[in-house]
């Protein structure tokens, strides 16, 4: 298991699936790419292929979310791992799932929030889109029951 991807979100569950992505990679020694996925934005303009424009107001907001995912890189980086981070945009189970096949991912190691029927059925769930998409393995991290 030479490399895991690790979906970050910077919720409260974020941390647990940091530490426990962290172990699994260290047992393996693996390489860890950590991911956040932004919502799709009509404030982001392809001006040609591979290059995009950011408006001000959202760039403040890229800004704060690769900053948390660089504050989880050096929990990674503490623990003797190498570590690259990718700050995305789109339908987050979508990007994971692309991003995993392009780095050719051996495990997914996902937080899951348990939402209501109601919620999966408008809005629905990125680890249920994820696990549907893929035959990479996924572990998923449950967030704490209160």
């Amino acid at each position: 298991m030479k490399t895991i991807l690790v979906p970050i979100d910077s919720n409260k569950e974020g941390d647990l699936v940091a530490q426990k992505a962290i172990e699994i990679a260290k047992a393996f020694e693996s390489k860890v790419h950590l991911v956040h996925v932004t919502s799709l934005s009509k404030d982001i303009v392809v001006t040609e292929p591979g290059v995009e424009y950011i408006s001000p107001v959202n760039l403040t907001e890229y800004e704060k979310e690769m900053d948390t995912l660089n504050s989880f890189k050096a929990k990674f980086q503490e623990a003797g791992l190498l570590t690259e981070v990718h700050l995305l945009h789109g339908f987050a189970d979508k990007q994971i799932l692309k991003l995993a096949e392009k780095l050719h991912a051996d495990l997914i190691v996902l937080g899951y929030i348990k939402h209501s029927a109601l919620y999966k059925t408008f809005v629905g769930s990125v680890s249920d889109g994820v696990i549907k998409g893929t035959k990479i393995p996924v572990l998923l991290i449950p967030a704490p029951i209160n």
